[in-house]
């Protein structure tokens, strides 16, 4: 009985100090790294439609992938900051589609980003002449990205914290290259990349102002 009673305990000893190894080294990777866990990167080049929408969660659902003939994609992350990068060979009608969705759904995340403790959203949909800005990106751009000098479809928007020192820049822009029959998409957002100054939107279709919250918070 003693015996086995020394096994139990030598074995629950290991199994404590085991567990007190793993905790120390969680602990220091996240000190040597704080925000290591919530970066990353995701891409792939010349993808199929089919394999492609396999590999993608923003995939319109409306588009047919079988009559997508090539696909590049490129999604870097950070705690707070993403960029991401397409490159889609398919026809004029489905690439409508999907810069409608692209745009929509930067508009829709921008809104909905709002905090009560946040000072207000400013957006703009309007027309930029390409390449477009990549602003602060999250990661460096693919080798694959080289859209051409024609204009872009952006949607911008610029969420101001409560302060008015520091905001999120937001953006999404879009093009169909008729060519070659080629959609070129980028979208980010980046926490302090400040893309004008309050109150001073560019020029083109308001669909956010400063106002607009403060109306909404009376």
């Amino acid at each position: 009985m003693q015996t086995i009673r020394r096994i139990v305990l030598n074995l629950c000893y290991a199994s404590c100090v085991g567990i007190l190894l793993v905790a120390l080294l969680f602990v220091g990777v996240i000190c040597l790294n704080p925000f290591g866990g919530f970066a990353g990167s995701a891409q792939f080049t010349n993808k199929s439609g089919p394999a492609a929408k396999r590999s993608m969660n923003e995939w319109p659902v409306s588009i047919d992938a079988s009559k997508v003939r090539s696909v590049s994609w490129k999604h870097d992350y950070s705690i707070d900051s993403y960029s991401t990068w397409y490159k889609i060979e398919l026809d004029s009608d489905s690439a409508q589609v999907w810069a409608d969705s692209i745009h929509a759904k930067r508009e829709r995340d921008s809104r909905e980003s709002l905090h009560p403790d946040d000072r207000g959203l400013e957006g703009v949909r309007r027309i930029v002449a390409g390449p477009p800005p990549l602003h602060w990106t999250t990661g460096n751009a693919p080798h694959w990205w080289t859209p051409p000098s024609i204009d872009f479809r952006a949607t911008e928007a610029m969420k101001w914290y409560s302060g008015y020192d520091s905001g999120v820049g937001q953006a999404a822009y879009t093009s169909f290259d008729k060519d070659n029959k080629t959609l070129w998409a980028y979208e980010y957002a980046c926490q302090h990349d400040v893309l004008w100054e309050p109150n001073q939107i560019p020029d083109g279709e308001v669909f956010s102002r400063l106002r607009d919250a403060e109306e909404g918070s009376r």
